[in-house]
């Protein structure tokens, strides 16, 4: 039935029942939810911010906003949308508007909107180059701005004729009428920065706008469509419902603290006066105005990461930062500061409703994230459920909405790698998504030290555009060459102040805490506490395996331990691991007293499940004293430390979990990554064995040829740059003490700054030594090249928009060739697998076969947990590539959780054939990858 205006005719999507959403309505739903976020959602720091680029107050500036994000689909009134698209939705366009005789069919509409709206914005009062930019911006909300060659192909017949450039105006300025925005001169300038953020505000506004459950169709079947609309009463409802999607999903009421508080008011359990660190960010807290850059570089257990809580804390309440993002380096570093994040939160807030997210590609196998998005999910209910029904306020949840893929970094609070961070620096589809969840919040990225010249670069790229999104960072390091500190000052100030960027430089000694504002900079050396100031003696062992009889570190270690203690032998493969581990059973037969085994295995290529039961257990045992682990149950498990034990592990225990070891060996690694291991050497304040007078780190020693070359072991130039592994053996061959900290700076300077190899070396050292430093540099170069195909151009890009996003990478495709992958990591590639028995006709999910699995079937929820508990990274390269040559069962690849992964089905034996390498799972060794 055809009885209001052309326009009214239009409609934006239809569904498989046949009912038809009118293209107006969908349009001021998207613009509803705008405003909505940017008065309930948005702090008002950003407002303020916005607004002045707009040259409007915020009123004024917020219904312009979201009058743009309601553009997004005029490109949906035209004719190669309209009456193409959809049967249902075409039949009353065509009885109101002309039909071209050819309509072009495969034109995306929001290239069609980037193609119209320009001419409109214009008459809005928008210079040319704005009404540009603006029409890209809503043109790309579906992950890609519309490229030049694009809109320049678009054919008249795709538009259609002036009745339909009609409707066109009629709708602008329908939608324009009810948001009460007027043709008013604008002196906008719209940079990148700003751009990008639009784009992500339009597209989040567009995913809320579009969804059914809170925004029904208005039509319900064809015969409806056309029936004239009240578009008065419909703003009403439109904004009602906006308020109330924001609502349950979760976006609004995130909790913002009035004034800051104190350091022991945040951190109830730290006993004592806060550390030296700690004192100096609550001294510097103070003084730093608007977005800034705080870099602190402090040995292992010096109390960092309280001190950048407590600077996230401040930040959030003096300076209306919009909640914070921590990025670690692994998962399960995230999995355990995710649960100090909690507590924190639910400290800090206990009478709010606090929306936090964990973020990697296993955080729904986390049992406190499982847990909280059960509670959000009891909370944010429809409005008419019974307050009984609801769940209790004042606790930290999980969103569900904010769980799947792009939307995590959109909720106030979250814990996740570098990775998803990095993300937002990579042309991917929807990048401008991740800009807008990190833009105004503080951002702390622990361990920054740990990345190599790739990821660094990216990190400084992701600096840039932090500074230009308002967002404040927190760089935490142990053990930071000074280049790298001076480089990542040097990009945030970069993105701060365009105009004029300044190269920072250190000055101060280490340990040190430096900052960049916008108007300053400085740094201040800060003292050590007693406890972590000491002499850490390294002592060069043997530590070749060989057949395991006669151990020379066998003995060494049963002799050390002889009184009690705890410690570690880290390696830098699982294959070396494995090894070892095999070779101390004999020394270190049954369990110790706490019931579980005196020699432990830990690396990464356990199932899951297993290794997650692995590294629990290592932290009750060997965790901070009085300290407590969350069991899967919801149970806590005090920390109870063995009568003497060892843990064998890979590097998965160097970085952020909170282990203490009264002695350690180690494999030779770069001096900085030895250091950081040697973090886990008396961390604690507790009484250590007779016999153990102080902290010792004992290094594998590397064989020595008679021409004085050292060999390291196999496999270790696949994890670490032989000329830094050489730089390092040469740097501490002769030291029996390093002082912490006043040895660290001169010790990792030794290693990465520009020196000549130094003399007194073999002629075939030195000849190694410019051998290995000429395949680093062609390395880093290498890596640098990497990044500039694929990172996104900096703020202060000045050409067309459209090229921020062209030829966007694939997340998570390890299948793609290398060169369309969107790689936050340039290692070797990894596959997961997921491990099952029986066959690959029948597989089953348990040893005694009686749980089948069907794999042409899309797996439940529960069935993708599981199967997920049964999954692996591996990187083998005997076997990487011919798991990625397998194709994904065809249930998996319609789960966005197992769609990634391959299937091992393992035989009586628990073995698999791959290639020419044979896969064994060994219930104490985890998957051994071995040639039959």
């Amino acid at each position: 039935m055809i009885g209001g205006p052309a326009y009214q005719v239009l409609w934006a999507k239809t569904n498989k029942e046949g009912k038809v959403h009118p293209l107006i309505c969908h349009m001021i739903d998207v613009a509803q939810v705008a405003l909505a976020m940017w008065e309930h959602c948005l702090t008002d720091s950003i407002r303020e911010q916005m607004s002045q680029t707009l040259g409007l107050k915020p009123g004024p500036a917020g219904r312009l906003i979201a009058f743009w994000a309601g553009l997004h689909d005029l490109g949906k009134a035209s004719p190669a949308f309209a009456l193409v698209k959809s049967e249902v939705g075409a039949r009353a366009v065509r009885a109101a508007l002309p039909r071209p005789s050819i309509i072009p069919s495969d034109v995306p509409h929001g290239v069609l909107t980037a193609k119209v709206a320009e001419p409109f914005l214009r008459e809005f009062g928008l210079a040319p180059s704005a009404a540009q930019t603006c029409a890209t911006v809503v043109g790309g909300h579906h992950g890609r701005f519309p490229a030049n060659h694009e809109l320049q192909s678009v054919a008249q017949p795709a538009l259609g004729g002036n009745a339909w450039d009609a409707a066109r105006r009629q709708l602008v300025s329908a939608l324009a009428d009810a948001l009460g925005v007027q043709s008013d001169g604008i002196p906008i300038q719209m940079d990148v920065a700003v751009s990008m953020y639009l784009a992500g505000l339009v597209s989040v506004a567009d995913w809320i706008g579009s969804n059914d459950d809170f925004f029904a169709y208005v039509w319900h079947n064809a015969q409806q469509a056309g029936t004239p609309i009240d578009l008065a009463a419909y703003r009403l409802h439109a904004r009602d419902k906006a308020a109330e999607a924001l609502g349950r999903l979760g976006w609004v009421d995130a909790p913002l603290a009035t004034s800051p508080t104190t350091f022991a008011a945040l951190f109830p359990k730290i006993e004592g006066p806060p550390r030296p660190v700690q004192q100096a960010i609550m001294d510097l807290a103070p003084r730093l105005d608007g977005p800034s850059l705080v870099l602190v570089e402090a040995p292992m257990g010096e109390g960092k990461t309280e001190a950048a809580m407590y600077l996230a804390d401040y930040w959030g309440a003096a300076g209306g930062r919009q909640g914070c993002y921590f990025a670690l380096p692994t998962q399960a570093t995230s999995n355990q500061m995710f649960g100090r994040v909690v507590e924190f939160l639910g400290n800090r807030f206990p009478d709010a409703t606090i929306n936090t997210q964990l973020m990697h590609g296993h955080a729904s196998l986390s049992a406190q994230f499982e847990e909280l998005r059960r509670n959000a999910g009891r909370l944010f209910e429809p409005k008419d459920m019974n307050e009984d029904q609801k769940g209790p306020s004042g606790r930290v949840v999980a969103a569900e909405w904010f769980t799947y893929r792009k939307r995590g970094l959109l909720a106030p609070f979250g814990v996740g790698t570098v990775d998803q961070a990095l993300l937002a620096v990579l042309k991917t589809w929807h990048v401008f998504v991740r800009l807008f969840g990190l833009a105004n919040k503080t951002v702390i990225i622990d361990e920054v030290h740990a990345y190599d010249t790739y990821m660094s670069a990216l990190i400084e790229r992701l600096l840039q555009w932090l500074a230009a999104l308002g967002s404040s960072v927190v760089l935490l390091s142990a053990t930071l060459p000074k280049a790298r500190s001076a480089a990542l000052l040097t990009a945030y100030a970069k993105g701060l102040d365009p105009e004029q960027p300044r190269e920072a430089g250190i000055s101060v000694r280490y340990p040190r805490v430096t900052w960049i504002t916008k108007g300053s900079g400085g740094g201040v050396h800060v003292a050590t506490s007693s406890q972590m100031a000491r002499d850490l003696t390294i002592r060069w062992v043997d530590g070749a395996v060989g057949d395991g009889t006669d151990l020379a570190l066998g003995q060494q270690l049963r002799a050390a331990l002889a009184n009690g203690g705890c410690a570690a032998v880290i390696c830098n493969t699982v294959r070396r691991a494995q090894e070892v581990y095999d070779a101390l059973k004999p020394y270190y037969p049954g369990d110790a007293d706490d019931g579980q085994p005196r020699l432990d295995l830990l690396h990464a290529r356990y199932l899951f499940e297993e290794r997650d039961r692995r590294e629990k257990r290592a932290l009750a045992r060997f965790g901070k004293p009085g300290g407590e682990i969350a069991a899967d149950d919801g149970r806590r498990i005090v920390v109870r430390r063995p009568d003497r034990t060892v843990l064998v592990a890979t590097q998965v225990i160097e970085q952020s979990l909170d282990l203490d070891f009264d002695l350690m060996v180690s494999d030779l690694a770069p001096a900085d990554l030895l250091l950081q291991r040697s973090g886990r050497l008396w961390r604690h304040q507790r009484t250590r064995p007779a016999g153990i007078s102080g902290p010792e780190l004992w290094v594998a020693r590397p064989g020595v040829g008679d021409d004085g070359v050292p060999r390291f072991q196999p496999g270790d130039d696949r994890v670490y740059d032989p000329h830094v592994l050489l730089r390092s053996w040469l740097a501490l061959r002769d030291k029996g003490v390093v002082g912490v900290p006043e040895d660290i700076e001169e010790l990792i300077e030794s290693v990465y700054d520009e020196r000549a190899c130094p003399d007194g070396v073999s002629q075939a050292l030195r000849a190694c030594w410019e051998e290995t430093r000429r395949r680093h540099e062609g390395e880093e170069e290498a890596e640098r090249q990497d990044k500039r195909d694929r990172w996104l151009k900096s703020p202060n890009y000045s050409g067309a928009l459209w090229r921020m996003t062209e030829d966007p990478r694939e997340e998570d495709t390890p299948e793609f060739h290398r060169a369309h992958q969107a790689l936050t990591r340039l290692s070797e590639p990894t596959v997961e697998v997921v491990c099952l028995f029986g066959s690959v006709d029948r597989p089953f999910l348990d040893e005694a076969l009686t749980e089948p699995v069907n794999l042409t079937e899309r797996p439940s929820a529960d069935l993708s947990r599981r199967l997920l508990l049964r999954s692996v990274g591996v990187a083998h390269w005997g076997v990487v590539y011919d798991l990625l040559a397998k194709e994904a069962p065809s249930g998996w690849r319609h789960s966005p959780l197992l769609r990634r992964h391959r299937l091992v089905t393992l035989d009586a034996a628990r073995c698999a054939p791959v290639g020419r390498y044979q896969l064994h799972l060994d219930d104490e060794l985890g998957l051994v990858v071995a040639q039959p």
